[in-house]
């Protein structure tokens, strides 16, 4: 008769015949922290837990929620979490500083827009106006650039300022602000009260705008590659998910981000798109002229240690250019 101490210890090797080949006990899968705002940018975070939290076989995730850029970034700079929904320009500086980012995914397409006061007919209406961005390391802050500049107009035209996103609709209704630009849901809101408009979208400012990606910790993707090209591909595959099934995306949104149903969809119907989120050395290269010029940054990053689109494959070959 087999003793209980010798079958005890035959249970781990039980339990690995049972399992499906390649997956692990549970509590040896590495666990992946994805921290994340309460914005349209982070939706193919939140959908893709939604989807696969517990179903993961290299891997066990969890979504954590902040209210603010320098609360996620500290986050990851201390290893809170490993891998974040980022400001691109935020993670270039980020990295310019020597802080370990590899960009493995964009995180959206499009789908901002430069909201205003009622009175702003025009860009050249801005000029000597207050207008919110909420982070001067920002593709808003180069997009709010860009728009002024292709009216004759420049960033010392304006009255600039930092300001956090949730407080600029009602600023925009106080009349402090004349008009800002930022991640969505927020200009929709200032939209949806009736107090703003849409001036322009992204697209119209600069047609290839790409603001957010998804950043992971290159040592936890070194460590656990089979973990990270799982997780890279099940975000990449929530994306498709919310292009095609945008009211069951927002339901999914809802339970994660405090925004009503009607903002949500104005916010969506702003051009964004999730379904293509492999990166492009071209788009990211602009990006970084761009931040460059605005002496966002000091110097240029090395992309070939910054950026990783081998992950979202074959999409290396075509979309470096």
């Amino acid at each position: 008769m087999t003793s209980i101490p010798k079958l005890l210890a035959t249970l781990p090797l039980l339990l690995s015949l049972l399992l499906p080949a390649g997956q692990s006990a549970a509590a040896d899968l590495p666990i992946l922290k994805i921290g994340y705002l309460p914005i349209t940018h982070s939706l193919a975070v939140v959908v893709a837990d939604q989807l696969n939290a517990g179903k993961y076989q290299h891997l066990k995730t969890e979504v954590v929620k902040f209210s603010s850029w320098p609360e996620l970034l500290d986050a990851y700079n201390s290893g809170q979490v490993q891998a974040v929904s980022e400001l691109l320009v935020l993670a270039l500086a980020g990295a310019e500083r020597g802080i370990p980012k590899s960009v493995v995914a964009l995180s959206h397409r499009h789908g901002d827009i430069l909201t205003v006061a009622k009175e702003i007919n025009s860009v050249k209406d801005l000029k000597g106006k207050r207008v919110a961005i909420p982070h001067r390391m920002s593709a808003h802050n180069i997009l709010l650039s860009q728009a002024l500049k292709k009216e004759g107009l420049s960033l010392k035209d304006v009255e600039w300022i930092e300001m956090p996103p949730p407080d600029m609709p009602a600023a925009l209704a106080r009349g402090d602000i004349k008009g800002f630009i930022v991640a969505e849901p927020f200009g929709s809101k200032a939209v949806s009260s009736g107090f703003g408009k849409e001036l322009l979208n992204a697209k119209e400012i600069w047609p290839d705008y790409i603001c957010c990606g998804l950043v992971i910790n290159p040592a936890f993707k070194k460590k656990y590659p089979e973990a990270v090209r799982e997780y890279v591909t099940s975000f990449a595959d929530a994306g498709k998910f919310i292009d095609a099934n945008r009211s069951e995306a927002i339901t999914i949104a809802r339970k994660y981000m405090n925004i009503d149903e009607k903002t949500f969809a104005l916010a969506l119907s702003h051009d964004a798109t999730y379904g293509e989120l492999r990166l492009k050395r071209n788009e990211v290269e602009e990006l970084q002229r761009y931040a460059l010029e605005l002496n966002l940054l000091k110097k240029p990053v090395d992309l070939d240690r910054f950026l990783d689109p081998t992950l979202l494959a074959p999409a290396v070959s075509q979309g470096k250019k």
